[in-house]
């Protein structure tokens, strides 16, 4: 057996009220034939991935959020429709296990979300500063 050392995802098709939903479950490791392995949550077991027939295949999957940083005063800015603009403080940092950092704010109702993920998305605010290039996310 192999760990996995680059994040790998198994996906899988289901089918919920009448809709196809996906998702999916992080390769753990690799066997010695090159078979992806998840956990069987059931079983408490790693399983091949393509073990069951909902099984889509395999996908490259984002480095998991290993840390949370305060926000430290920085602020996300997004551009409005009318062409005006929104500040919103950013709550926290996250911190990605191969070293990204991805801003964090959050919406009306408590929601948090990466900023840079917002299609209006403008730019940061560092602490007293102005907005900095969406680049620098």
């Amino acid at each position: 057996m192999i760990p996995a050392q680059h994040p790998y995802e198994a996906n899988y098709r289901q089918e919920k009220d009448g809709r196809t939903v996906y998702r999916s479950k992080p390769v753990i490791a690799w066997d010695d034939e090159g078979q992806a392995l998840v956990v069987d949550e059931r079983s408490g077991r790693l399983v091949p991935a393509n073990n069951g027939r909902t099984f889509a295949g395999i996908s490259e999957g984002g480095h998991p959020v290993v840390a949370a940083i305060p926000g430290g005063g920085w602020s996300a800015r997004f551009k409005n429709r009318d062409g005006t603009f929104t500040v919103d403080p950013l709550v926290a940092w996250t911190v990605r296990s191969d070293g990204t950092l991805t801003p964090v704010d959050t919406d009306a109702t408590g929601v948090c979300e990466a900023s840079t993920a917002m299609g209006n998305f403008d730019g940061l605010v560092r602490p007293g500063g102005e907005a900095q290039p969406d680049s620098t996310a």
